[in-house]
Order: C-alpha cells, then structure tokens, then sequence
C-alpha cells in the first residue's frame, strides 16, 4: 500500500511538472481514426521541430481517444480540465461534442483549438473568445469548389451524392449558379451501375463526387472502368480527394481538380519541413490534416514566444494566438473575427509524383483572403495587427 500511495504521489509529482499541459481529445479508433491520427502526429512533429518544447517552456501532452462518443469526449475534458495547469484542448473529434467542450473550457479559463469538423454557429452567431479554428468549414471548400467551376464556364453538373452528403450539396448550390443534376445512391453502396447509367440522360458538362470513406474509393474505380473520365470532366472536394483516398483508388483519381487551402507543393518553409519529415517519422504521406497538427505545434509556440512565456495570463494568452504571426504551411494565416482562419483557395490537380503516388499539385489562387460566410454573425471584434514574433 505504501508503495503505491508512494508510486501515486510521483506519478502526480511528474504530471506537475511540466508548465503547460496540452490535452487531445480526437477519434482515434474507428472508420474516422485517420483524421485525428493524422492531426496529432503533425502536431507532434512541429513540437519535435520546435526541439522538445513550446517557446522554451516545458509542456505534458495527454490523449483520449473519444471513440466518436460525445459523452466520453465530455468526460475527457472533464478530467483534463481538473488540471490546474492545462492551458489548452485540442480537439479532433467526430463525436459533436465541440460545443460542449468550449464552453466547459472557458470556465477553467483554457483555451480550445479546433482541428475537425465542427458546427456551423460556432463560426457565427455562437462564436467563443476562448475557440480557435484551424480548419474552414466544409461549408466554404464546398462554395468555393462551387464558384471555380462556374468560373470554368460549366453550366450542368451531375453531382453524385447521398443522404449523409446532403447538407455539402446545399453549400455547393450556393457557389455553383448553373444547373444541377442530383445523383443520389443508398448509403453504403458500392455499386455505382445505376446512378453512373444516368449520366446519359443527364446532357451534363461536368460531374462532381460527394462520396466519402469506402463509397468514395469505389466511385472513383468505377467511373474510370467505366471510361466516364474520358467522356466528362470529374471533380471533388478537397477534404475527399485526401491521400488515403487517392492511394486507394489510384490510378483512377489522376487529373482530377479540387479546391482547397493546402497542397503537397505549397511553397511555405513550413510545409518543406513536414513534407521532408512526416513520411521518414511516421512510415506514410503527408495530409492536409497533419499540415493542420503542424500548423497547431507553430501556433502556440509563436504565441507564447510573443508574450514572453506568461502563459498564466489567460487573457493575454488569447489575444496573443489571435493576433500571432506564425509560420503556417497552408501561407500566410490569420484569423477572422469569429477566430476561423482566413487562408487563400488553391486550384488543385492529381498527379502522380516521382515514386507513382497519387498527390495534390497547386495549380494556381483561386481567391485569396477567404472569410467564413458566417464571420458576420460572431459579435467578436476583428483581430488588432499581429504581435511580433519574439526569439
């Protein structure tokens, strides 16, 4: 007994150690697991980066996995909230308890970064002073996905999609101003006979695929067996034409176009140094989701550099990750007022790069400076200028 109360003790000693204790919440098991997996160890490689510490100070580093629960995602933050010394949560979390979490967090004066999918009111008229996005919402690629192909001069597109892709079809509508030809298949489908049969009577110009996970994959065989690629342009949004996607379905995924704010080839010294590093740490390819972890170790260590490692003061902590120039891999970076980042737009195309793998090529800005359609809504003030970034 004496042993253990005494192995308790300095177990709970070493956890206090450290003067910034981070926690990550994310689903890390199940069909999602690669989204959060792929944030946390880009977060983890910037903070090898950035030699084993944020801004110099030493941090501890706590992980749930949430199993896509909101209940057991509540319970984590419950328990790392008890933590005098946590400062942030970083969450990843298909579950939809990210409401929840900001608001506890708040209480405890931590600050929460968002690196998932996440509700649209946060990013308007529920907006917190204690959130940080540093993702878009899957609202804006698809608008934005919507007004590059209107640009193009496409006027009818078939768009392939089913009932859980629904809400992505109504924010491609409000991009695209053409006409659309709604494809719709049973989810968990996997044969695409049928729906791809009607592109004959659809008179399209173009086809856009909302199929996800496995449906996507088999779309994308499918539509190349069955030579539509040769017949009609094919696009996608960028947040399915991701690289376990592509490897999955190569080579049936070449040449097709997307919209988003990262690349494989964006030319930042940040996205060099995970390009260069992530395969050799973690035996697989670069994603735009570990471009995010990534972006997540940088921020905060510029932040904390920027108020002098006063990490206690809360308030001075929040102004400083909302005001920080950081070095991103997605360019230049900042936040709007709602406090969701406003990135440019990248034109994107698959190709195969010196080993045959299927990645995504910048092909060009499609926009720069791109706010969220909701940022009107946050009753948050727009960020002052940034603070200098101190060595």
């Amino acid at each position: 007994m004496r042993l253990a109360a005494a192995l308790l003790l300095l177990l709970a000693n070493a956890a206090h150690a450290a003067d910034l204790d981070i926690a990550f919440i994310g689903t890390l098991s199940g069909n999602r697991a690669t989204t959060a997996q792929d944030q946390l160890d880009g977060f983890k490689l910037a903070l090898r980066h950035l030699g084993g510490r944020i801004a110099g100070v030493e941090y501890a580093l706590s992980v749930t996995d949430d199993q896509r629960n909101p209940e057991t995602a509540r319970q984590a933050a419950a328990a790392a909230l008890a933590d005098p010394h946590l400062k942030v949560i970083l969450v990843s979390s298909a579950s939809g308890a990210v409401a929840d979490l900001v608001q506890e967090a708040a209480g405890h004066r931590a600050v929460v970064i968002n690196l998932g999918p996440i509700a649209a009111p946060l990013a308007g008229r529920e907006c917190s002073a204690n959130l940080f996005s540093l993702v878009v919402r899957g609202d804006t690629v698809q608008e934005m996905t919507g007004q590059y192909l209107q640009g193009q001069g496409f006027h009818r597109i078939a768009v392939f999609d089913s009932e859980s892709t629904a809400p992505a079809l109504v924010a491609f509508r409000r991009g695209f101003k053409g006409d659309i030809i709604e494809i719709k298949s049973r989810e968990g489908s996997m044969d695409f006979q049928p729906s791809l049969a009607q592109l004959a009577s659809a008179n399209a110009d173009a086809a856009y695929f909302l199929h996800r996970s496995g449906m996507g994959v088999e779309f994308l065989l499918q539509y190349a067996a069955g030579h539509f690629k040769e017949q009609l342009p094919l696009f996608g949004p960028a947040d399915i034409l991701d690289q376990s996607i592509l490897a999955a379905s190569a080579p049936a995924a070449v040449d097709l176009f997307s919209v988003g704010t990262w690349a494989d080839d964006l030319d930042s010294p940040a996205n060099k140094r995970l390009m260069a590093d992530f395969e050799p740490e973690y035996g697989r390819q670069v994603s735009a989701r570990a471009a995010v972890g990534y972006d997540a170790g940088m921020l905060l260590d510029s932040a904390i550099r920027a108020i002098d490692r006063k990490i206690n003061d809360y308030d001075l902590f929040r102004i400083a990750l909302k005001r920080v120039d950081f070095p991103s891999t997605r360019g230049a970076f900042r936040f709007d007022n709602d406090q969701f980042p406003i990135l440019a737009f990248n034109v994107r195309q698959v190709t195969a790069d010196a080993r045959g793998r299927m990645i995504n090529e910048q092909r060009g800005v499609l926009q720069k400076d791109v706010r969220d359609g909701l940022a009107h809504e946050c009753p948050l003030p727009p960020a002052p200028p940034p603070f200098p970034v101190k060595k």
